[in-house]
């Protein structure tokens, strides 16, 4: 059984790459899998697929994470666990079990009661399942249908590929050891933990960070390769990208291969730090697509313009960025190399991993004063 786990840079074209991958072996009548965790994911697959073949082919399948989890790993042998079918999905934001606003459980919620197993863990009072706990449930009924789940997906598919498996987390990582185990002929995992954002399921359960990620791969057997480059970025921004995860000792530096600026965006290229009084000013001049915290972050400044959320823009791509700093990510673009070090996790560095690299020509961030990161350029018209 072939086990590879590619680490390819934001903008290496690994969509593309999964495609043509998949392709090949569509065309020589083997039915193939693609899983991804988000929607805007899916969609690139399918579009990547397209591209290239104009239709997709009947014998490869795009699928959700979570969507997976459902029809594949716990409806068809869930009644070793839950006795009634689960309904759908629901999505969570957070643990359900705590009481809204508090750190302490909801009574009732344990695992098991007594020798029995309690729907209330995994469900909704709907018969939904929790997101938060999908991959859990998924593990379970696995476990107790003596793996029949797993191994129901080696009869259909001949190879499995997980996109964005940065994403996965804790029992995630118990699905795809019992995929394993099933011996399905082939099986490529892509991703960059650097674009680690979302939390998939119950995260009290390793692993959790990218180090952990990467010896949990390792055990099981994946032969690790990097593909360190990108199509999107010109090398100035792939270099401060770099930058922030350069102590973690665990990726190639990436390598633009963009060899040619466009004239029209050859005049202003790069990083820059904006002062706060200009951003209007630099907004008017080169329309860069505004990224911010969330919604309520200068709403005044992005109303009416292109503007998204850190996690929204993950996937997307744009010619020029203009970044709205919270208070780390703007320690660390003034030139402070330990902003990020006294985070419990990687998720605030991480986004800014993703801000940056959504652009091609040209980073700004908004500036108030202090150094700047080596490389960048304080604007001025």
């Amino acid at each position: 059984m072939a086990r590879k786990l590619l680490l390819a840079s934001a903008g290496a074209g690994k969509s593309e790459r999964i495609a043509k991958e998949a392709l090949k072996r569509a065309s020589h009548g083997r039915k193939v899998l693609l899983l991804t965790y988000t929607i805007n994911n899916q969609f690139e697959l399918v579009r990547a697929i397209c591209r290239i073949n104009k239709f997709q082919p009947e014998n490869i399948v795009v699928k959700g994470w979570f969507s997976f989890l459902l029809e594949d790993m716990i409806r068809p042998y869930q009644r070793c666990v839950l006795d009634k079918r689960v309904s759908g999905i629901a999505f969570d934001s957070r643990n359900p079990h705590l009481v809204e606003g508090k750190t302490f459980y909801i009574r009732g919620r344990t695992e098991k009661i007594g020798d029995h197993w309690n729907p209330r863990h995994y469900v909704t009072r709907g018969n939904d399942a929790h997101t938060y706990y999908l991959a859990k449930l998924a593990a379970r009924v696995h476990q107790q249908s003596g793996g029949k789940p797993a191994h129901r997906l080696a009869e259909i598919y001949d190879a499995v590929f997980i996109d964005e498996i940065q994403d996965l987390v804790g029992w995630d990582f118990a699905v795809v050891r019992a995929m394993l185990e099933a011996s399905i002929a082939e099986f490529d995992c892509v991703g960059d933990f650097r674009q680690s954002i979302y939390e998939t399921s119950e995260t009290s359960k390793k692993p959790q960070t990218s180090a952990e990620k990467l010896a949990e791969f390792t055990a099981m057997g994946f032969a690790i390769d990097d593909l360190a480059i990108s199509w999107r970025c010109i090398q100035s921004i792939c270099d401060l990208a770099d930058r922030l995860h350069a102590s973690d000792g665990l990726y190639s530096p990436t390598k633009s291969q963009i060899t040619v600026v466009p004239p029209e965006h050859a005049g202003h290229q790069g990083i820059f730090a904006v002062p706060a009084a200009r951003m209007k000013e630099y907004i008017e001049t080169y329309n860069p697509v505004i990224l911010r915290r969330n919604r309520q972050t200068e709403e005044a400044l992005c109303d009416g313009r292109a503007a998204y959320n850190f996690g929204e823009s993950k996937g997307m791509g744009f010619e020029r960025v203009l970044i709205i700093p919270p208070d780390p990510h703007a320690k660390f673009l003034c030139g402070d190399t330990t902003a990020f070090k006294k985070a419990k996790t990687d998720e605030s560095r991480n986004k800014l991993y993703v801000a940056i690299t959504r652009a091609k020509y040209s980073v700004a961030f908004c500036y108030k004063g202090g150094s700047v990161v080596t490389g960048a350029q304080i604007w001025s018209p």
